[in-house]
């Protein structure tokens, strides 16, 4: 399993690293004083907005390697999101939405795929429906503003409640698509 962190830089005796599992632990100086405690390391760090840890230490008495081996065995003991190993760059949030995302986008394919098969609407299609709502209006800090949203009440307007599979599929490709450019902006303030 890799380690769940990145490294920003790393000059000999200098060491950053974003590290998000630090959104889950919230006792900093207890883990600042631990990872002090080693030997060889005289400072660390911890900047918990942007989930950041930075270690000082004498690279003729501790390697980076050993340090680097300690950190992400102690923050793999706490790393329970599936995507961690894949997107450790994006903010945890980020990651959580693109998570339900995910899963609405395979309910309406059910959903999709279930429809020919019964012309009454079934549950898939009401479970597609409930998820996308959920999905659209579980992130963002304005709800009402967000291109999801809106794509979602203007196409519920145009197209009709017959054809709500329909809305909710546009809605969710657009929920897919505002998620995609939120992790693009996570990216570049990192």
């Amino acid at each position: 399993m890799e380690a769940s962190y990145r490294i920003v830089h790393s000059i000999p005796g200098r060491l950053r690293l974003i590290i998000p599992a630090l959104a889950d632990k919230t006792d900093y100086l207890h883990i600042e004083q631990m990872f002090s405690a080693l030997k060889g390391v005289k400072l660390v760090r911890i900047e918990p907005i942007i989930k950041s840890m930075v270690v000082e230490y004498e690279s003729k008495v501790v390697g980076i390697k050993v340090i680097l081996r300690y950190i992400s065995l102690f923050f793999r003991q706490t790393q329970f999101d599936p995507l961690d190993r894949f997107m450790v760059q994006v903010r945890p949030d980020i990651r959580k939405d693109f998570l339900r995302s995910l899963c609405t986008g395979f309910l309406i394919l059910i959903a999709y795929l279930r429809k020919g098969v019964s012309p009454t609407p079934n549950v898939f299609e009401y479970g597609a429906v409930i998820s996308t709502a959920y999905t659209v209006l579980s992130h963002g800090e304005n709800k009402f503003r967000h291109p999801d949203v809106l794509t979602g009440m203007v196409s519920m307007f145009s197209l009709g409640t017959n054809n709500i599979l329909q809305v909710a599929m546009v809605t969710w490709a657009v929920n897919a698509l505002e998620i995609f450019h939120d992790m693009r902006r996570s990216q570049r303030l990192l």
